[in-house]
């Protein structure tokens, strides 16, 4: 089955994930970005990887565009996690405090290591 994503709206998926006592997956991503389409693909798909996407609330927010919310989603980005690079993604707790974050790679073991770190109940606590 396909990951439920919310779209553009971080304040959603934050009250999602105070209900359901989850944390909150960032995937900064660009309509244009062929690597955030390759993780899409190739990474988001595999089951080491799906199965623990499945625990996050998890959240697109779209950068390359000059219109809002694309330009707050870019600003964000680059204010609170210190990249511009495309795709960025980023655990926070359910009250918004940062977790873990990662960008593109082809390493599955990595991706699912990054993964984990926001399902590791001390991780989560920090």
């Amino acid at each position: 089955g396909e990951l439920a994503w919310i779209t553009n709206d971080l304040d959603t998926a934050l009250a999602q994930a105070r209900a359901s006592n989850r944390l909150v997956m960032i995937d900064f991503t660009g309509f244009t970005c062929t690597n955030c389409r390759w993780m899409e693909q190739n990474m988001f798909t595999r089951p080491s990887v799906s199965s623990r996407m499945t625990g996050y609330v998890l959240v697109r927010l779209f950068t390359d565009r000059r219109t809002e919310p694309f330009i707050s989603n870019q600003r964000l980005q680059e204010q609170e996690y210190g990249s511009l690079t495309l795709p960025l993604y980023v655990v926070l707790t359910s009250d918004g405090s940062y977790v873990a974050k990662a960008d593109y790679t082809r390493d599955e073991n990595k991706f699912a290591a990054f993964l984990q770190k926001g399902l590791t109940p001390t991780a989560a606590a920090q």
